[in-house]
């Protein structure tokens, strides 16, 4: 399997065959055209099946596609008005990001990050493999190409639980030389990742797209006021992906919320000294919360004033990337395919945090080895952690097993209360008469 110059495949794990089956594609991700030279131009569709299997369709075979998969490419291509864009490269990869490390104590600004994930590819290609491994990209790898890319996000039907249409991002990323992409190689699709089991119609990734902004740019406006960066960046006013999450990370850390102010909480007791604390306590504002697009426009703003930006390589990008032809207007309604009736959601468990496989944690450990004093790396997963429970069983339990739920019989308890008994005791009887 040839690999991009960037891209570190986990050892012990050898690279499988990859398979596309347009009949098994669950949800469309992205569909673009790839236009190199003499070569003939090629239009491809990418799904993912039930267990979010990546499969790279050549558009002549669309037709195999299940019919709700159709109704999304039809969708999309009338609801943003335009043909598949076009990506000036003879061969591309596929990547799918399922967790990004930000390293602590840079030294510069426009730092390397580590992408986990698998890596698909090359397409087209007769025999292409997948892997899992490590993508090294800079910062500003990251921010332009999810906001060079923004304009051709996948647009999915907008939901009840969606107050804009949900779409779905990606990133072209560097995985090799300036030289190298300008000869058509080493172009690499990025796709955050999506667990299948929160994918609910469609397989947007806005939150986890807002999620990595949110950490890229914070690592660069701490360094940015640590070195003496630039002015603009260092401040920047970021919002949070998720204030709830924000609200309960620094209810963890002592501090009590009390609208858009959290107070550090000091245990010192009588009323007249806890008013005094109050007026000179520790005091954080929780920022507003803000999605996809308005992480991409913040990303967009710091772009503009990164040091040395932008590079060789960002240029030679973007010359590989233009939009599609605009579609002429619709005169009629666009059939769709049926949809079955709306039906209620269940109500959905809380998320548990996504921890690194096996094979990730051979990377993390490595660079932790190589830098022992350095402080803990930033890490970025498709999924967020919960807010903290006030009580029950701590999180690092977890990883002893999970204790056997209690039956409908003995209902809920706190840890540590006994369990209700199956029976009466015979005592009781004497006072229900």
């Amino acid at each position: 399997m040839i690999l991009p110059r960037y891209f570190v495949p986990h050892a012990a794990t050898p690279p499988v065959p990859v398979l596309s089956d347009a009949a098994s594609v669950v949800h469309v991700v992205d569909t673009f055209l790839l236009d190199f030279h003499h070569m003939a131009r090629s239009e491809w569709v990418i799904g993912l099946d039930a267990l979010g299997a990546v499969h790279f369709i050549p558009a002549s075979e669309r037709s195999r596609l299940p019919a709700s998969a159709l109704a999304q490419l039809a969708h999309h291509e009338v609801a943003t008005g335009r043909t598949p864009h076009s990506i000036a490269a003879s061969t591309v990869y596929f990547f799918e990001v399922e967790l990004i490390e930000h390293p602590a104590d840079a030294e510069g600004f426009n730092d390397p990050v580590y992408l986990y994930g698998h890596l698909s590819g090359p397409w087209p290609n007769t025999s292409p493999k997948r892997v899992p491994g490590q993508l090294t990209v800079t910062r500003g790898d990251v921010l332009a190409g999810l906001t060079r890319q923004a304009p051709y996000a996948f647009e999915y039907v907008q939901t009840p639980e969606s107050s804009a249409a949900p779409r779905g991002y990606h990133a072209l990323l560097p995985g090799d030389r300036p030289e190298d992409l300008e000869e058509g190689g080493g172009a690499v699709l990025a796709w955050p990742v999506v667990p299948p089991e929160l994918q609910v119609g469609n397989a947007s990734n806005g939150p986890m797209v807002a999620r990595i902004l949110h950490d890229v740019l914070t690592q660069l406006q701490e360094d940015a006021a640590a070195n003496g960066g630039p002015a603009a960046l260092a401040k920047l006013e970021l919002p949070v992906p998720s204030r709830a999450m924000a609200i309960a990370e620094l209810e963890l850390r002592g501090y009590e919320v009390k609208g858009d102010v959290a107070v550090l909480r000091r245990q010192h007791p009588g009323v007249l000294t806890r008013m005094a604390e109050w007026l000179r306590a520790e005091k954080v504002r929780i920022p507003p919360e803000a999605g996809a697009p308005e992480f991409l426009e913040l990303a967009r703003q710091a772009l503009a004033v990164l040091p040395g930006w932008p590079t060789k390589t960002e240029r030679v990008l973007r010359s590989q990337v233009s939009a599609g032809d605009r579609l002429p207007p619709v005169s009629a309604p666009v059939p769709v395919a049926p949809v079955a009736p709306a039906r209620p959601l269940p109500p959905r468990a809380p998320a548990t945090p996504a921890r690194p496989d096996e094979w990730m944690r051979d990377f993390l450990s490595a660079h932790a080895a190589q830098k022992p004093q350095a402080a803990k790396p930033r890490l970025t997963r498709p999924v967020a952690a919960p807010p903290p429970a006030r009580s029950g069983t701590p999180a690092w339990m977890e990883d002893f097993g999970a204790s056997p739920a209690p039956s409908a019989a003995q209902g809920l308890r706190e840890p540590g209360e006994p369990s209700a008994p199956t029976k009466k005791p015979d005592w009781m009887t004497d006072f229900e008469d």
